[in-house]
């Protein structure tokens, strides 16, 4: 009697079986994958670099996931063959799904400059770019699926010339007041003697750092000093770069000396933006390597920030995000 319910069962089950593969089988044939970029931007530039932001969606008709392999593209600047590049980022697209994912390619200012015939005098280049976006779809065993489907783009974007230089000017650290060192002293509760810490002061300037911390502990002792200094960042093209804001992160000889943001005190004329930075620093911000910058009046400084710059609406019509990463040296005066 069981025997007679098995095999109508497996045979239904059989049935169903078939049908499911015959339904497989139509969606592979019947139907195929886009892929298209839905959105290309500039993303950010740096000192050295501009940053394009690609959306590429895909649609998976499938009832099973595929995968992008990656997204060949060609760049060209002003007619002129900049490079080729293969960018892979693996992600999946779930059956009869549909995704956009970002891509992030980087051009070098300096390798554009070298194709770009009389560069610092113009503002602004256009940049084509072609390729395809390339999908891996996985093995279905069924006859005359490719591997692989490939979809072929094309697109242009206008970039601003950018070819900054930036360096630090007129650094002055400037001691605390009399007045001030009392201050710090009632607020501290210290036994110290004013005269003592007149003397710290001294030491510390004249980059005397042993000398100067085996009479104090700066972190018993919430003492400022001020410090002033200007950030030049000047742009050899025609383009004009203006901002509002910069918040920054300041080393000096290698060790953090500032953390701040500028948003009052910047004045941009023509394709230069000078910065005036006033700020202040405590005891504890006074290393061994930052107070070995005061015996020769020089340093080395690493400056890293960001802000926004406003380029023409052809380009950007928001404004653009600029990272600094920058190094170089420079003078100090102390008063």
């Amino acid at each position: 009697m069981k025997k007679k319910i098995l095999l109508p069962t497996i045979f239904i089950t059989s049935i169903f079986l078939l049908l499911s593969c015959l339904g497989f089988a139509d969606a592979i044939l019947t139907e195929k994958p886009s892929a298209q970029i839905e959105k290309v931007d500039i993303e950010s530039i740096s000192l050295e670099s501009i940053s394009f932001l690609f959306d590429v969606r895909i649609s998976n008709p499938y009832p099973v996931s595929i995968n992008l392999a990656g997204v060949n593209s060609k760049f060209s600047v002003e007619s002129n063959q900049l490079f080729e590049t293969t960018t892979t980022k693996p992600f999946s697209v779930t059956a009869r799904g549909s995704s956009v994912n970002t891509i992030l390619v980087n051009l070098k200012y300096a390798d554009i400059i070298q194709i770009v015939k009389d560069y610092v005098n113009k503002d602004r280049l256009n940049c084509d770019i072609e390729g395809s976006i390339v999908l891996d779809i996985p093995d279905t065993g069924i006859s005359g699926i490719p591997d692989t489907y490939s979809f072929p783009f094309k697109t242009s974007k206008t970039i601003p010339t950018f070819k900054p230089t930036l360096s630090v000017k007129d650094f002055t650290l400037i001691r605390p007041s009399t007045d001030e060192i009392k201050t710090a002293l009632l607020k501290s509760g210290s036994k110290l003697n004013i005269f003592d810490v007149i003397k710290v002061v001294d030491k510390l300037v004249a980059g005397r750092y042993d000398e100067a911390f085996s009479v104090i502990d700066p972190k018993d002792l919430d003492l400022k000093f001020g410090v002033n200094f200007k950030i030049l960042l000047k742009n050899e093209t025609k383009s004009k770069i203006n901002f509002n804001s910069f918040r920054y992160d300041f080393l000096m000889n290698g060790d953090p000396l500032i953390t701040g943001a500028t948003t009052n005190d910047i004045k941009a004329v023509d394709n230069a933006v000078t910065l005036n930075v006033a700020n202040t620093v405590s005891l504890v911000s006074f290393s061994r390597s930052i107070v070995s910058a005061l015996q020769t009046n020089k340093a080395d400084f690493k400056l890293s920030g960001e802000t926004e710059v406003k380029f023409p609406d052809e380009i950007k019509k928001e404004p653009l995000k600029l990272k600094v990463d920058s190094a170089g040296n420079f003078d100090i005066v102390t008063k």
